[in-house]
C-alpha cells in the first residue's frame, strides 16, 4: 500500500471527482484512477461508486477514507516535524481558532509571530470548537485555540485565560444601558445560541440552571456572525465572552452578568506532540493571550 495511492484516494473522496483530485494533486487523471484501482485490487473491495457527476465512496470506501486521511496526515506531520528538528525555529504550523476568539486573539498572535518567530509560517483556520478538536485528533491541525467545556480525549490542553461571559443585547433593548444584570432578571427571554455539544450552549444551559431561570425559547444558529445578526434584529439575547463580537455599540451592546460568569480559553495540541515548531507557537499563544488578559 503506497502513500501516494492513499493520498490520491483521500483527495478523490474529498473532491468528489477524479478530475478535481488530479488537479489538486497536480497529476494526470489516469494516474489518480490507477491509484484507486490498485487500492481496490489490494484490498479486495470496491471503494468508489462511479457516477456521471463524479464519485462517491461505498460503505467500505468511506471507512477506508478515514484511515487514508490519518495515514497521509501522519506522514505529512512527520515530515514537518523532522524539518522542524533540522531547523528548530522554522516550518509551518497549522493553527485553528474558534470563531469567538478570532476578534481578540488572531491579530495580536499574527503580529507576535512575525516579530518573534519569523521562520515559522502560521496557517490559520477558523471554525467551531468541536470541529477544531476533531481536526487536531485527525492530524489536520497542529494546534487549536478554543473554549471549554469540550471532550478533551486525545488532546493536550493548557488553559490560557478565564474570560468574562456576559449578555449580547440589541442596542435598543431595555437592558442595553445597564452596567450589570442578574440572570434571574432574564426569565422568559428568548436566547440566540449554538446547538448542543458546542461550549457556548453549555455556558448558557449551566448559567440558566444555576439561576433557575426558564427561557421562553431558544434560537439555534451555527456561527458567531449569525448570533450577532439575530441579536441585532431583536430575535433574542446571547451569552458570549467579552470581546467575542466586534462592533459593540453598532446595533448590539455587551452587558455584564452578576454574579460573574467565566469561560476557559485553552490551547490544545495532540497528546504527545513532538514538534519544536508547534511547541514554540504554543508558548507564543500563551504569552500573547496573557498580555491581552
Amino acid at each position: 500500500m503506497e502513500l501516494r495511492d492513499l493520498r490520491a484516494y483521500a483527495a478523490t473522496v474529498e473532491a468528489g471527482a477524479v478530475t478535481r483530485a488530479a488537479e489538486r494533486l497536480h497529476l494526470v487523471q489516469s494516474a489518480v484512477s490507477q491509484a484507486v484501482k490498485r487500492l481496490e485490487r489490494e484490498l479486495g473491495v470496491v471503494l468508489l461508486e462511479r457516477r456521471p457527476d463524479g464519485v462517491r465512496p461505498t460503505e467500505a470506501g468511506a471507512l477506508f477514507a478515514d484511515h487514508a486521511r490519518l495515514i497521509v496526515n501522519a506522514a505529512d506531520h512527520a515530515r514537518r516535524d523532522m524539518n522542524a528538528f533540522r531547523e528548530l525555529a522554522r516550518g509551518s504550523v497549522r493553527v485553528g481558532v474558534v470563531y469567538a476568539a478570532v476578534p481578540a486573539v488572531l491579530a495580536p498572535l499574527l503580529r507576535a509571530a512575525a516579530d518573534t518567530q519569523p521562520g515559522i509560517e502560521l496557517e490559520v483556520e477558523e471554525g467551531l470548537a468541536t470541529t477544531l478538536a476533531s481536526r487536531i485528533r485527525l492530524g489536520y491541525l497542529d494546534l487549536g485555540i478554543f473554549f471549554l467545556p469540550l471532550d478533551e480525549h486525545g488532546l493536550g490542553v493548557t488553559e490560557l485565560a478565564s474570560l468574562e461571559l456576559g449578555l449580547l443585547v440589541p442596542s435598543g433593548h431595555r437592558l442595553a444601558r445597564r452596567a450589570r444584570v442578574a440572570v434571574r432578571d432574564l426569565r422568559g427571554e428568548t436566547w440566540v445560541t449554538f446547538p448542543r455539544g458546542n461550549p457556548g450552549r453549555a455556558w448558557l444551559d449551566e448559567t440558566l440552571a444555576a439561576a433557575s431561570s426558564a427561557p421562553a425559547a431558544f434560537v439555534e444558529v451555527e456561527t458567531l456572525g449569525a448570533v450577532k445578526a439575530f441579536v441585532e434584529a431583536g430575535r433574542g439575547l446571547a451569552l458570549l465572552p467579552r470581546g467575542a463580537v466586534p462592533g459593540d455599540g453598532e446595533g448590539v451592546a455587551f452587558v455584564s452578568l452578576g454574579p460573574r460568569s467565566r469561560a476557559a480559553l485553552v490551547a490544545a495540541t495532540k497528546v504527545g506532540e513532538p514538534s519544536p515548531a508547534v511547541h514554540a507557537v504554543r508558548e507564543l499563544v500563551e504569552a500573547t493571550v496573557a498580555e491581552l488578559a
